[in-house]
């Protein structure tokens, strides 16, 4: 059943902000007005009013799914449709409906408010508006009561244990309060919301609930155990947010309270109670965040009561006063409570300062303000809001499962249709077989190649026989999992696997493709790699690229693990998928010389690594600057026997040397000017360089000559061989030096003897 219950808890969190903003002025004005002490005791007993009656809840309320239900699962062995017309529905849809903070009046951007405040309350709403996480858990008790399940712990003893359903494995056993009472931990999956990302969809010219709708990423994704799916559902379809069922319980009105999860279950082939329990952690109270220490919170900083902002100044003066009124009582701090990190003796310290109160006149509006306390101390204490009962909850409800006793007894195969496998290793797969009898189950395997010749043969291994799996031997008339692995490794190409389950005098025969690929990168995605990593491992640059294994997409890019580190660091985590982004966060750094790197398959069920691309070893090197000529500007002037040519706008880019530095630049002419294309002009001077790569550079030579009878102009070009390097400040690692032929166009018209040039020194 549900733990706490709507409508109050949302109330709570509205009252508690107001009354918190009315606590807070009146200490601001107390403390220049004596005389409204009064009146600040008396919001302090309001707020302990409120909290008093409005306690008792969590954050997860409005769940909509049955208390109890029952699935009925065919027996082994037993065709149902071909006896009753119709199969049995094995599995079961729930949705799961998590309650969240109502933000659609705060959406809209206030008066006076910048574009940054407003966007930083925007990320604030996408907080308060989703669920933070969900956890979904199963159960398994084999009790034979058909009524009632068995007790299962509290939520109070789950707390005081320190419970982490992550860290158990399946087949752990826990119990409560009733220790001889036990349920057996089948699994947890776990989703957390992506805040950047759902914050970064949301369109700003209609901003609304619907719009700032959750995005649960799968690397944001944490399982452990068995789906507990129907067969062939995608594993993303079995337990997800869902926008459609959302929508569809949405009012259509101002408020959208609600986010709506679908889960989808089928029980494994054993009878017994199942219990799935949903955990959530809502944002509706939004505390000081965990990433920074106590004592560096600014005042300026804010906190979130449902969409009512409070400063972290406001708090802190509230909190002196309730400090100087509480001192006899032994308050545990908001120091030792944000080092410590421990809320569970945080919270007994409360309660003995409770206790103590308890026998005062004024007990009543004591232990009041000893609560408010608590809950500003938990505001202020990084990381801490977490724990206040409006951001959790937990709801669990108890599925019974039947198997009738088997009237008909036929052997069945369940096994997939289709394997991607590589020829650097044996293939394995896994496969169901029922009713299992022990003894009686024959198997055999066998693989065809295209012309239908036996090349290879399987070799069976009951799951509950390997170490390790946690899982037991199923009692007879049940089904029984098989792990099968082909006898050796096959060459590309496509093969046939045949199994065959003999009971008895009957017998099942399932097929299914098996593709086998070259342990390779295509040829090209390797090549276009080595390019890469021997042409870009640049310092200063992320390392990022993508590659594409000869299967394609037939297996999927989490099988695969990317290895990367250099000389000067090898703890760089391994990466499941078949790319790097910038968001792996890998950066070549001057302090290393060469990068290896390696990418590997991890074959599903057996974890063997085979290498799509084997460990090579690459340098880092500085990257070469860019000399830039786009906006020269030459300008000639002089008579033909000494023309001047100044050339200007000439630039050279300076490359990364690490994350935050960039390379000094040295340009330099690298050899004699060419005045080949300059009929009857030669250089007489070496051409001289001054500027650097902050700003422009700006070159200046004299050439010589004259021009033939009739010609007024000179017209040419001429080229100047220009040579730059980079150098990085860090590691004194030297680029290759950039080179250009800086190509001079002349256009000139000297002045005749007795005239002037327009602008220039001379006669017209």
């Amino acid at each position: 059943m549900s733990k706490g219950g709507g409508a109050g808890k949302v109330y709570f969190v509205l009252y508690l902000a107001v009354v918190l903003e009315l606590l807070i002025i009146i200490v601001e004005r107390d403390e220049a007005e004596e005389h409204l002490h009064k009146k600040t005791q008396e919001a302090m007993r309001i707020v302990e009013s409120i909290l008093s009656q409005l306690q008792s809840g969590a954050g997860t309320e409005g769940i909509n799914t049955r208390p109890q239900d029952e699935i009925t699962l065919p027996p082994p062995g037993v065709d149902i449709k071909a006896i009753f017309g119709t199969d049995i529905k094995s599995y079961r849809k729930y949705i799961v409906e998590v309650g969240v903070t109502d933000v659609s009046t705060s959406l809209n951007k206030r008066e006076f408010e910048s574009e940054k405040e407003y966007l930083q309350r925007i990320q604030k709403l996408v907080e308060l508006a989703n669920v933070e996480q969900l956890q979904y858990q199963i159960f398994f008790s084999n009790d034979p009561n058909p009524s009632n399940a068995p007790p299962f712990p509290t939520e109070n003893y789950l707390k005081e244990q320190g419970v982490d359903f992550l860290n158990l494995n399946p087949g752990d056993k826990i119990s409560g309060e009733f220790p001889d009472v036990q349920w057996e931990f089948l699994g947890v999956r776990e989703m957390n919301l992506d805040k950047e990302a759902t914050f970064n969809k949301i369109d700003f010219t209609q901003v609304n609930m619907q719009e700032i709708a959750p995005i649960y990423p799968p690397e944001k994704f944490r399982m452990i155990g068995p789906t507990f799916g129907p067969p062939n559902m995608p594993e993303d379809s079995i337990f997800y947010y869902s926008e459609e069922a959302s929508v569809n319980r949405y009012s259509g009105g101002a408020d959208m309270q609600r986010r709506a999860f679908v889960v989808h279950f089928q029980p494994p082939n054993q009878a017994g109670w199942y219990k799935l329990r949903f955990e959530s952690r809502t944002n509706r109270i939004l505390g000081v965040k965990a990433d920074q220490k106590v004592d560096a919170v600014s005042d300026e900083a804010t906190v979130n009561i449902g969409t009512v902002q409070l400063t972290v100044r406001d708090l802190r003066k509230v909190m002196k006063e309730l400090t100087l009124r509480l001192d006899k009582y032994s308050l545990p701090s908001l120091d030792a409570l944000s080092v410590s990190d421990n809320i569970v003796d945080f919270n007994k310290q409360l309660n003995e300062a409770k206790m103590q109160a308890s026998t005062e006149d004024d007990a009543e509006a004591v232990i009041g303000n000893i609560n408010l306390y608590g809950y500003i101390v938990k505001l202020l204490a990084p990381g801490q809001s977490v724990n206040f009962e409006q951001n959790r909850g937990s709801i669990e409800f108890n599925i019974r499962v039947v198997t009738p006793k088997p009237t008909i007894a036929s052997p069945t195969i369940t096994m997939p249709t289709y394997l991607p496998s590589f020829d650097e290793v044996e293939a394995v797969f896994e496969f169901n077989i029922s009713p299992y009898q022990p003894n009686q189950n024959n198997l055999t395997g066998i693989v065809k190649d295209k012309n239908g010749n036996t090349i290879a043969r399987t070799n069976f291994q009951p799951l509950d026989q390997i170490a390790g799996l946690g899982i037991s031997e199923p009692p007879s008339g049940q089904s029984r999992l098989y792990r099968a692995t082909v006898d050796k490794s096959l060459s590309p190409g496509k093969y046939q696997v045949e199994i065959t389950h003999q009971l008895m005098s009957k017998t099942e025969v399932k097929k299914m493709e098996l593709e086998i690929f070259p342990t390779t990168l295509t040829e090209q995605s390797a090549a276009n790699l080595k390019t890469r990593m021997s042409s870009f491992a640049f310092y200063g640059y992320p390392l990022i690229f993508n590659v594409e294994p000869t299967s394609g997409g037939k297996i999927p890019a989490k099988d695969f693990r990317i290895t990367v580190k250099t000389d000067a660091n090898n703890q760089y985590p391994e990466t499941n998928g078949l790319g790097i982004g910038s968001d792996y966060g890998f950066y070549f750094t001057p302090d290393a010389k060469e990068v290896t790197l390696r990418i590997a398959w991890i074959q599903p069920l057996t974890n063997r690594e085979v290498d799509l691309f084997p460990e090579a070893t690459f340098p880092i090197r500085q990257e070469e600057p860019s000399i830039r000529s786009a906006r020269m500007s030459v300008d000639p002037n002089g008579p033909p026997a000494k023309i001047r040519i100044v050339i200007t706008g000439i630039s050279v880019s300076k490359p990364q040397a690490s994350r935050d530095q960039y390379a000094n630049v040295v340009l330099q002419v690298a050899g004699a000017i060419n005045t080949d294309g300059l009929k009857g002009f030669t250089a007489i001077t070496e051409p001289m360089l001054d500027g650097d790569a902050e700003g422009n550079y700006r070159m200046e030579f004299e050439i010589s000559g004259k021009l033939e009878r009739g010609e007024t102009k000179v017209v040419g070009e001429i080229v100047v061989p220009l040579t730059a390097v980079a150098t990085n400040p860090v590691n004194g690692v030297r680029s290759a030096p950039a080179t250009q032929s800086l190509r001079i166009p002349i256009n000139y018209e000297p002045a005749r003897e007795g005239q002037r040039r327009p602008g220039g020194g001379g006669l017209r």
